[in-house]
């Protein structure tokens, strides 16, 4: 991990979040704003096709922009901001546990989201499809996993601030 874990990685992979947040956000706005499933923490089957109907009326190709763009874009966000978390990590914590694989098991979490949310709204056919089950597992890891990681990576900068702010043995604390 040392060798991938340096600046012109991390700098590669936030570029990368960037223009996926980009297209990601061009995606929301092409949908009408629609709550997708991607960005809910739970849906049920019901809900998934709700969610393809509503599609379906704003726009005939909606669901194919949707499965089109979760198997583009949002498959390269995954791959950059875990790239990027698991990189700050790697620094956060070197020697310690290794905590840079959570943002990995996000990035897996949401590729699998984002191969069954496409297989969904591919194959939608005016009915709940059991599949959206497990779409949902999917997405409710990625947020459970997200959090997780955001949770580590704001302790991990916590402790790194502080031991480059506190005041280090040998320079004393006499005026």
């Amino acid at each position: 991990m040392e060798r991938w874990a340096t600046r012109r990685i991390a700098v590669a992979a936030l570029v990368g979040v960037v223009g996926c947040v980009a297209g990601l956000a061009w995606r929301q706005a092409r949908l009408a704003g629609l709550d997708l499933l991607d960005s809910r923490g739970w849906y049920t089957p019901a809900d998934a096709a709700a969610l393809f109907d509503a599609l379906d009326q704003i726009d005939p190709s909606g669901r194919v922009v949707y499965a089109t763009t979760a198997l583009t874009v949002d498959m390269v966000f995954p791959a950059s901001y875990g790239l990027l978390f698991a990189v700050l990590l790697f620094r956060l914590f070197r020697g310690g546990p290794p905590l840079y694989l959570l943002p990995l098991a996000v990035a897996v979490a949401d590729v699998l989201e984002n191969v069954t949310i496409a297989a969904l709204a591919l194959t939608h056919a005016d009915s709940p499809s059991q599949l959206a089950w497990m779409a949902a597992v999917f997405t409710l890891l990625k947020f459970v996993l997200l959090m997780a990681t955001l949770a580590v990576t704001g302790v991990g900068g916590l402790r790194w601030l502080w031991r480059r702010t506190r005041p280090h043995a040998d320079q004393g604390t006499a005026p």
